[in-house]
């Protein structure tokens, strides 16, 4: 066929549409191809030159050859895709050569060779040593600020000792972070030998500055805090804030008080709970109790004995289906071979302890967020928890008890002196709360009895609760003044203007002073107030709090990213604070330091 008509055809078959279709496009295309000469060979035959059509070869479709060429093919992007989907979901290396898996992704991206598990191997371990290369850099680097949290637990199977350390930090786009830093066999559960490894993993990362360290309140980490407040080569303020106790551990330590007091009544319903869901009979039939004798579209939940929040919700369902568990003794006869079967007495008690621990499990339920910070509402929750044992100490049947709960309480919580003042410092960088958040709950523990150490030493015993008050609040802020000293000469920035420092000589018009004896005296005699003015952390305080609805959700980091330009100094004391207490989300819990 003539290359000219045939490209005169096909133009003027494309032109006389006003508006070409994809596969309108595609169709002429493909019947061109296919008429099209595919390959020419020239042959000398006696001086005559003639043309002869090779044998044609089969041709692609438009649709065929656009998808080997997408602009978007990366094959890095894929791959790294493909890691991350084996290391999060858990799957086997052997996964990528599952036929089924193959054949999708030759759907999804035809071009993408997907590679065996032996390179699917080798290619997780070096992004691994990737991941951990830049994790080694921002960990190493001296601005970078530390929280770290450990636990130790013994293994029940080999009786193997293992300790855990998590480094918790919020970026420079305001976004919390953890990582496990290390996870590693110890030989002995000693204090030392624990603050040993844990200075070993710190100095094996490089890492400069840590904040806190967060841990349970057992005797050995006490030792191995001590350790490396002695060790450490630089700490902030001298070590005296290092050490924060969990305050998951603790709360857990005060229900526990509140367990036994109770624990036939609660080991009654609990070994119930147990027995039923032991057999998939005594379960169905359990189910058709629940079905005559109940409303509840729940069902029985088992308890962890790690967890004491699991035995609230395992005794909140079970009371539910109170009638259930009447209703399955009468039919099931065998149910008898309890030791001890539930008794309407029993449910009565542990409706109460139900609603005793509420509050308990609303405070674990926070503190163990994991989406957002939290440090700024703990001395809050902490005075919340005092007065919630007040009201039920006024319960007869509650009085004994709640009498134990307060003085496992007040040992880690009753006074100004043992709690850790970068959780007031995290108060007081809430800008819906601030030193008036202090005062009142200073307020709320002298009138409920609570006498600081620190004043017992001076012996101000003729002050009234109102002086106390604003002596504690007067402690506190200049404590905050003197990191706030720390931060300022570290990073040496400097600003008292509401714009950044960068805007501030951005004007429209601009004059200059000639020499003036005038102004030279005034500045001798008052200083650089007149041209410095407060310092950030004066100007924070001064301004009013910033009201809220009660229903109104705060999202405090957002708040301090947006304002970090006011505050340069002050926002980032917040940003590294506020990680203070967030760090012991989801490390701590476990009893007797034995794993499940």
């Amino acid at each position: 066929m003539d290359q000219s008509h045939l490209k005169n055809t096909t133009y003027e078959s494309i032109s006389s549409s006003s508006v070409p279709t994809y596969e309108s496009f595609s169709s002429q295309q493909n019947n061109a191809m296919e008429d099209q000469t595919i390959d020419v060979e020239t042959v000398d035959c006696d001086d005559n030159k003639r043309k002869r059509k090779a044998t044609a070869k089969p041709s692609k479709t438009t649709s065929e050859c656009w998808k080997y060429f997408d602009p978007k093919y990366d094959e890095k992007v894929i791959k790294k895709s493909l890691i991350e989907l084996i290391l999060l979901a858990g799957l086997p290396l052997k996964f990528v050569e599952h036929p089924a898996f193959i054949e999708y992704c030759k759907n999804m991206q035809p071009r993408f060779n997907m590679p065996s598990r032996f390179t699917i191997a080798r290619d997780i371990s070096k992004f691994y040593l990737d991941e951990r290369k830049s994790l080694f850099n921002f960990l190493s680097n001296k601005a970078t600020t530390l929280h770290l949290t450990t636990n130790t637990w013994t293994s029940s199977c080999k009786r193997m000792n293992f300790m855990v350390l998590t480094a918790h930090f919020i970026d420079d786009d305001w976004v919390m972070h953890k990582r496990i830093i290390n996870f590693r066999p110890i030989h002995s559960l000693r204090g030392v030998d624990i603050g040993r490894a844990l200075l070993e993993c710190i100095t094996g990362w490089g890492i400069k500055n840590v904040m806190t360290m967060t841990v349970d309140n057992i005797a050995s980490n006490d030792k191995a805090l001590e350790y490396l407040i002695e060790n450490l080569p630089t700490k902030y303020d001298g070590g005296k804030h290092f050490h924060i106790r969990c305050m998951a551990h603790i709360l857990n330590l005060v229900v526990k008080d509140c367990l036994k007091i109770y624990k036939k009544e609660v080991d009654t319903i609990s070994l119930a709970v147990k027995y039923i869901k032991h057999s998939s009979q005594r379960v169905t039939k359990f189910k058709e109790s629940v079905e005559k004798a109940c409303t509840s579209n729940k069902f029985l939940i088992s308890e962890c004995p790690t967890r004491w929040n699991s035995t609230h919700d395992m005794l909140k369902t079970a009371i539910e289906l109170e009638e259930a568990f009447f209703d399955y003794d009468f039919s099931n006869s065998c149910f008898a071979d309890l030791e001890e079967i539930p008794k309407r007495a029993d449910f009565e008690v542990c409706k109460k302890v139900v609603a005793f621990l509420e509050k308990f499990k609303e405070t674990t339920e926070l503190v163990s967020n994991v989406s957002s910070p939290v440090a700024h509402l703990w001395f809050g929750e902490v005075l919340d928890i005092d007065k919630h044992l007040r009201e039920w100490q006024e319960n007869a049947s509650f009085k004994g008890m709640v009498k134990d709960m307060r003085k496992k309480y007040d040992k880690y919580w009753g006074d100004y002196k043992k709690i850790n003042h970068y959780m007031y410092f995290a108060l007081i960088l809430d800008p819906t709360m601030k030193l008036e958040s202090i005062g009142y709950g200073f307020r709320h523990l002298l009138e409920n009895g609570c006498t600081p150490m620190e004043v017992d030493e001076e012996s101000d015993e003729t002050l009234t609760n109102k002086e106390l008050c604003a002596k504690l609040v007067k402690k506190v802020e200049t404590d905050m003044g003197l990191l706030f000293a720390m931060y300022k000469e570290k990073y040496g920035i400097n600003t008292s203007s509401d714009i950044p420092k960068s805007m501030s000589s951005k004007s429209t018009s601009v004059s200059r002073r000639r020499g003036n004896a005038f102004l030279n005296l005034l500045k001798a005699t008052v200083g650089n107030k007149l041209s410095r003015g407060e310092d950030e952390l004066t100007k924070y305080l001064k301004e009013p709090r910033l009201e809220l609805e009660d229903d109104e959700d705060f999202d405090i980091l957002n708040w301090w990213k947006l304002n970090s330009p006011r505050f340069p100094i002050v926002s980032r004391m917040a940003k590294e604070i506020q990680e203070a207490l967030d760090k012991q989300k989801g490390e701590h819990g476990k009893e007797n330091n034995v794993a499940p």
